[in-house]
């Protein structure tokens, strides 16, 4: 009996550093990088996706999406996923970037304010969609 509690013990240990291994890349860079890839996959999944942006406004649709704001022509369920697509595409730092993590209020909450101003005062790197 000791030895099954023993081992039960060292499996419980073992499956909760398992369990807090990934941390958040949106915390683990610093937050101007964190910014500059926000913006870039923002700005690319709209532009994928098709998003009716005006020019100076891409990356915003991200800020939109956190901060609940509903509209007919943004699906924010496809912008996540196409955001940690692009995450995974770009290796940026930011590869191992996953549903949760982008949508994490939390981490949200603690960058918006400046994410914002970041957005309007920077241009994102969009991709060419030719595939050559």
């Amino acid at each position: 009996m000791t030895s099954l509690l023993k081992i039960s013990v060292a499996l419980l240990g073992v499956l909760t550093l398992c369990a807090c291994h990934h941390k958040n890349p949106l915390t683990t860079h610093t937050k101007q990088d964190t910014f500059k890839f926000l913006l870039n996959a923002s700005a690319n999944a709209e532009k994928r996706l098709h998003i009716p942006t005006q020019k100076d406004s891409y990356g915003f649709a991200y800020l939109e999406c956190m901060n609940g704001k509903a509209s007919p022509d943004l699906s924010c369920g496809a912008l996540y996923q196409e955001m940690v697509s692009f995450a995974k595409e770009q290796h940026t730092g930011f590869e191992q970037l996953s549903l949760k993590d982008i949508t994490d209020s939390n981490v949200f909450a603690s960058l918006a304010e400046d994410y914002a101003e970041y957005a309007a005062t920077h241009e994102p790197h969009l991709l060419s969609e030719s595939k050559s």
